[in-house]
Order: structure tokens, then sequence, then C-alpha cells
């Protein structure tokens, strides 16, 4: 009697397995990936902690400047000790400047060793005074030109650009090597059909690849991340996990179409190697090609020349406050009846950021439409690239997305205009600033992107390379079905 399907399935997979370790093919193919696992991992883990660095000592720098100012502004009322001309704690133009300059942050996630994605573009805080926005929030890369140059060699990089590889390692040859060392045809006398010889194959290279990308990052993420890891950081890995088995199915449903097509090993290599380079590098690269033709983004240069020139402008209208000296007598640095004489050069570089920003707001605001309108054309259109989807999707979910980096700007914006608005009338009125005052000042507070979005967008993500895979897959079994020998 033959043995029940189930049990057949099983038997031959129990085969498989054994005959890709007999030959080591699967041993070293398995190692290799998991070291670059690791290493991807470990370099996006190092990476971040660097940056968690640089915020806690931001952090650490902004209280002991806050506190520092108080014990001034105390010395200087006291008459402990005489007030500076640039470092008066009395003056709004001061302390609304450089000496009271609040650091706007963007927090790191949990999952944000995974994935890279904006943030060696992009930075994660900026130096909030009343001064020209364009002086801080459009500042050139944080990071070495090479280095954007080369990319991160990151966990996403090793997902998305070397996980299909492994693939077609183990992949290519699942039926070719059968049919030229002759046992095709003696596995197909026994009471099995070809899909499920086929997908007894599939099922154990998929087993051990995508059993490696999944389990392998989310362990080392577990135990290197333990301390932020919440029910919603679990939340958010469960959906990176589904997002990493369906780009792999993705690419196991693509050699099995391949392999139906009946062609000789290296035939099978050739097709998934060229599949892979247009999908992965040709149509991510064409894809923005199109989209910076469609959307073209006012030029950065443009933007700096124009500040240069906006700048030049208002230095040439405000040159008489410029002209005039600076008051060096201790006794006209301090405040009469809550008030005080702000220095001239002071309220002219407060007057002229303040022009140079309503002469660049246009400019500025119709580069971020460009930029939103470019990034809108991308989320269209990704699905054609099933590189573009995972590498979005894997960046948004490790909270270095596109949009979170957005948001994070709009929210610096609207702080910065805060800022300004808490010491416009200081400035222009003189009004001294009062020991209540610094318990008063705007404080930067980050607004964490809607997590049901998230949640939306790597779901979506996830079916558009599951609905492919299904296709694909479903197509390599009827060709399957219709020969009984490939």
């Amino acid at each position: 009697m033959a043995p029940p399907q189930k049990s057949t399935l099983v038997l031959i997979m129990r085969h498989e397995l054994r005959v890709m370790i007999a030959d080591r093919t699967l041993p070293v193919i398995a190692a290799l990936f998991a070291v670059l696992l690791l290493y991807g991992f470990f370099t996006g883990l190092h990476e971040t902690r660097q940056r968690e660095g640089v915020v806690r000592s931001l952090v650490a720098a902004q209280a002991k400047t806050n506190a520092d100012n108080v014990a001034l502004w105390r010395r200087v009322m006291t008459r402990q000790q005489p007030p500076e001309r640039f470092a008066n704690p009395v003056d709004p133009s001061m302390i609304g400047g450089s000496m009271g300059a609040q650091y706007a942050i963007l927090p790191t996630r949990a999952l944000s060793p995974v994935a890279a994605g904006q943030s060696d573009m992009l930075a994660d805080y900026y130096q909030v005074t009343f001064g020209s926005r364009a002086k801080f929030l459009e500042a050139g890369e944080i990071e070495s030109p090479w280095k954007l140059l080369s990319g991160q060699f990151d966990l996403a990089f090793v997902l998305v650009y070397m996980f299909p590889l492994f693939i077609f390692a183990i992949s290519f040859n699942m039926l070719s090597v059968e049919r030229d060392q002759g046992t095709l045809r003696m596995l197909l006398s026994q009471p099995l059909t070809l899909p499920r010889l086929v997908l007894a194959k599939t099922l154990v290279r998929a087993g051990v690849i995508i059993g490696l990308a999944v389990p392998v990052p989310a362990l080392a993420l577990l135990i290197t991340r333990h301390a932020v890891l919440d029910g919603a950081a679990l939340g958010v890995l469960v959906l990176w996990t589904a997002l990493v088995i369906a780009y792999g199915l993705f690419w196991f449903a693509l050699s099995a179409l391949i392999n139906s097509l009946g062609r000789a090993s290296a035939t099978n290599a050739l097709l998934l190697i060229a599949t892979w380079v247009l999908l992965v590098l040709v149509v991510p690269v064409v894809l923005n090609l199109a989209v910076s033709s469609v959307h073209p983004a006012p030029s950065r240069t443009d933007l700096a020349t124009q500040t240069r020139l906006v700048t030049a402008d208002g230095l040439s209208r405000y040159q008489n406050l410029f002209s005039q000296e600076y008051v060096d007598r201790p006794e006209m640095l301090l405040p009469e009846n809550g008030h005080l004489e702000v220095a001239p050069r002071m309220r002219a570089f407060y007057l002229m950021d303040e022009f140079v920003d309503q002469r660049l707001t246009e400019l500025l605001s119709r580069f971020d439409r460009q930029l939103a309108a470019q990034q809108a054309l991308v989320d269209r259109f990704s699905f054609i690239s099933p590189a573009i989807v995972a590498n979005e999707g894997m960046a948004s979910l490790a909270g270095n997305g596109t949009r979170r980096y957005e948001q994070f700007k709009q929210q610096v914006i609207g702080y910065h205009e805060r800022w300004r608005d808490y010491f416009v009338p200081r400035v222009r009125n003189g009004i001294a600033i009062v020991e209540v005052d610094f318990a008063h000042f705007p404080r930067w507070s980050w607004q964490e992107e809607n997590a049901a979005a998230v949640r939306t967008d790597a779901l979506i993500k996830i079916a558009q390379l599951l609905a492919v895979a299904a296709i694909m897959g479903l197509l390599a079994a009827w060709r399957f079905r219709r020969r009984q020998s490939v």
C-alpha cells in the first residue's frame, strides 16, 4: 500500500536534507549566511549604540547648560559676578540664541539596529535657537561622502541584497541535478507527483535559509536590546519577521518558477541572477530616475546660494545696527524695572534671521512638497520591485524610515516657531529674563508616529510580497503538473 501523501512529503524532505548535508552544500551556505546575518546585525547595533551615546551626551550637556544659565543668572542678579556682553543670562537675545539653545532629538527605536534607513543621510538632532531655521535645519550630510556612497552594511542590506543570492545558491538546480543524474524518472515512477517533489525540496531549503534569516537576528535583538523591547516593540518584531518571511517566499517562488522551465542548471542560474539584477538593482535605479524627473526637487546648491544671497541682503538691510558698538559697561547690561537695552548688533542678528526665514519660506516649502511627492510616487510604484518593498518596510519598522524623519523635521519646525514666539516679544521690547522664565521656556517633546499607520503600511507590504509569491508558486505548480518530467 502506498504511504499517505503527507508521509511521502516528509520522507522526501528528510531524504533531501540528508543529501544536502552529505555533499556539504547546505552547511557551508547556512554557516556563511549566519555569519553575514550576525555581522550585519552587530554593525547596525554598533551604529545605534553610537547614536544613543550621542543622545545621552546631548541630554546631559543640555541639562548642565540649563543649570549653568540659572546659576549664572543668580550670580549676576545678586552682583556676585558682572555680566558679560556675550554671556548675559538676563538678555533675551543671548538666552534665546546660543546661550540657551535647546536640542531637538529624535530617539532611536527598539528595532533600530535591523535597518539604517535614513539615519545615515538625515540628522537625528538639531540645536534650536531663534535664529533662521535655514542655518540648522538644512545642514549637509552628517556622514562622510565615502560612507554615503558605499552605504551601510547592516542587517537590512544582507536581507534585501544577499538573502536572494543564498536562496538561488541552493535552489537553482532543484530538479536539473536530479535529471542530470538520472534519478528524476525513478522518483516519479513512485506514487509521487512532480509538484509535491518540488514542494518538498523547496520546504527543506526554505526551512533552513528562512529559519536562519528570522531567528538569528531576532535572538540577537532579544539578547542585546531586551531593556527596550516592550510589548509594542515585540509586536513590531513580529511584523518584521513576517516581512522577512514574505520576502524569502517571493524568491523561493521565483526559483520554483524558473525550475519549472526545465532548463539546465547553468541556464537556471543565469535566469535567476538576471532577474535579481533587474528587480534589486535596475528597477530601483530606474524608479528613482523617473521619480526625480516627474517631481524634481529644488537643488540644494541653489538653496545654499539663495541663502547666502538673502543673508547678504539682510546684512545690507541692517547695516546701521551691525555697525554700532557693543556696550562694555556691566551696569548697562543689567535690567532696570524689568527691561534692558538689547545690544543693537544682537537685535540686528535677530532681525536678519527673521528676514532670511521669510524670504526662504517658499523655497523651503517647495523643497518639502517635492520630496513628499517623490515619496508618494515611490510608495505607489514600489510593488514593481520586492527589494524596494522589503527595504522600505524594514526601515519603517526600525524607526529609520523616510516618514518618521519627515515627521521629526516638521516637529522641529514647530518647536522652532514656538521658541521664536517666546523670545521675539522679549527681544523686540527689551524684556529682561527673570528666574521663573527658565522653567517656562518651550521644551522639546517628540511625538511618535502613529503606530497603527506603521502596522498598516507593514501589513500592506507583506501582503504585496505574499500575493506575488502565491501567483508565481501557482504558476510553477501548474507548469509542473503539465509535464511528467522536466
